[in-house]
């Protein structure tokens, strides 16, 4: 399992969302799995087995599931990820963050709620400074307005946690010792 955050769908209904792997003597499908505990099925969030390399971390909200994409095998793209998401039974995907665009952010991580998804992008890194150091960003579940960065701070900023609306919670060490922090919305361009 990849997230905590289970959100109740109705009566007795729940949903635990994962990476997909093998189970049950199958082959490695790709996709993010939802396990429904009302009907004991598991349906694979869809994708598109021509271009998609790999499927990332998964975040469940009320309404969706979102995870991050790979759809560049042969490496190209020195890393970058897209943010892709559905609805809890794997209906109406759509592509949140794109992996190939100008500009593309390198997701490694990312936590939602159903109005924000937040993404941590994990730039390659020959040394480390401050641009090369993990940053927060924050988009609209549709994509719409682009991604944001959730705070200017220097450092690292990791281990996000959605809120409700657009709040995320996270540590921050850049004064010289660990704060939990809270934004209510993201800082914007920095």
């Amino acid at each position: 399992m990849t997230k905590a955050r289970v959100p109740s769908g109705g009566p007795g209904l729940s949903y635990v969302g994962r990476p997909a792997g093998p189970s049950a003597g199958r082959a490695w499908p790709l996709g993010v799995e939802v396990f429904d505990t009302a009907t004991k099925k598991t349906p694979l969030t869809p994708v598109d087995k021509n271009t998609t390399y790999g499927s990332g971390q998964a975040s469940l909200t009320d309404d969706g599931v979102t995870w991050v994409e790979d759809e560049d095998e042969d490496g190209t793209d020195t890393g970058r990820a897209g943010v892709k998401r559905a609805g809890l039974h794997g209906s109406g995907p759509a592509t949140v963050l794109p992996e190939a665009r100008a500009g593309a952010l390198y997701a490694y991580e990312l936590t939602a709620s159903d109005d924000a998804v937040t993404e941590l992008s994990l730039p390659p890194a020959p040394s480390w400074d401050n641009a090369t150091l993990p940053k927060l960003h924050q988009v609209a579940p549709d994509g719409k307005g682009g991604a944001q960065r959730v705070s200017c701070n220097r450092g690292d900023q990791v281990c996000a946690s959605a809120d409700t609306g657009s709040r995320v919670l996270r540590p921050d060490g850049t004064a010289g010792w660990t704060s939990l922090v809270k934004r209510d919305r993201p800082a914007g361009k920095c």
